[in-house]
């Protein structure tokens, strides 16, 4: 049993009601399963096997073994890893445990709050001025599943992008009353950290544009750039652009998922 904590090797001093209370907790492990009780000193946890032992440290057997080759003892090293293999007990392979079915508890009660499903979906932030174009960028938006969120000044915006995660950001060259060259919230998502500007879809609507142009696309740090013009189209253009986007980028984001980079 036990003598010392394998933390800060401290004795425990155990009463023979602690030690019989311990036994019978470890009598009663399952197959692969430890008993945890903590340190009186230095309150780490201590996992115990069903035999007694401590958890991830050598048994008696296997410490023989160690001793032995420590001390070059071949004979005696042998003897013990044999003797080691023979008590050691096999680990159990369980298949893994199926995922839980969804809570329904929500389901009786017909309530579904209205906050759990805007989290769901993606968001885009719409700055464009023009109403029509703003009606044919949100019906666009809608019909992809995207909430789109409205603002009224380039403060506001670049305050709800600091609090908020959007997926796709929508801005007129117009908006801010003068060109994209002043406008400060261009100005904010060009000076983004990339661990955050990569996941936002950019598009740049305005007069002066060529609608599909990656190149001035590129040019303008966006990743789509729409004519006034093309308004009416905004929803096929969305799609086009979006599609293309994914084809290019999703493997390398895909990429750096898995070497959990953000």
């Amino acid at each position: 049993m036990l003598a010392q904590c394998p933390h800060c090797q401290q004795s425990l001093m155990l009463s023979e009601a602690q030690l019989e209370k311990i036994k019978a907790a470890l009598a009663t492990l399952s197959v692969g399963r430890t008993l945890k009780i903590g340190c009186p000193k230095c309150k780490q946890p201590i996992e115990l096997n069903a035999d007694g032992s401590v958890a991830g440290q050598p048994t008696g057997a296997l410490m023989d073994v160690l001793f032995a080759e420590h001390t070059g003892n071949e004979d005696q090293a042998a003897a013990g890893i044999v003797a080691a293999a023979q008590k050691r007990p096999q680990p159990v392979r369980l298949p893994p445990a199926a995922p839980k079915p969804p809570d329904l508890g929500w389901l009786s009660s017909g309530v579904y709050s209205a906050r759990e499903a805007v989290e769901n979906v993606p968001h885009a932030l719409i700055m464009i001025g023009d109403d029509e174009i703003t009606t044919q960028v949100t019906m666009a938006f809608g019909e992809i599943g995207y909430q789109p969120t409205y603002v009224r000044s380039a403060e506001e915006a670049i305050e709800k992008m600091q609090f908020m995660n959007f997926e796709a950001v929508v801005l007129h060259s117009r908006f801010e009353g003068g060109s994209l060259e002043g406008s400060a919230v261009h100005k904010y998502l060009q000076e983004m950290a990339m661990s955050r500007r990569r996941y936002i879809f950019y598009i740049l609507v305005g007069p002066e544009f060529r609608t599909l142009y990656d190149l001035e696309a590129l040019a303008n740090s966006a990743n789509l750039v729409v004519n006034d013009s093309d308004a009416g189209h905004f929803s096929i253009i969305l799609k086009r652009g979006m599609n293309d986007y994914n084809e290019l980028f999703g493997p390398y984001l895909e990429a750096l998922g898995n070497y959990g980079v953000k």
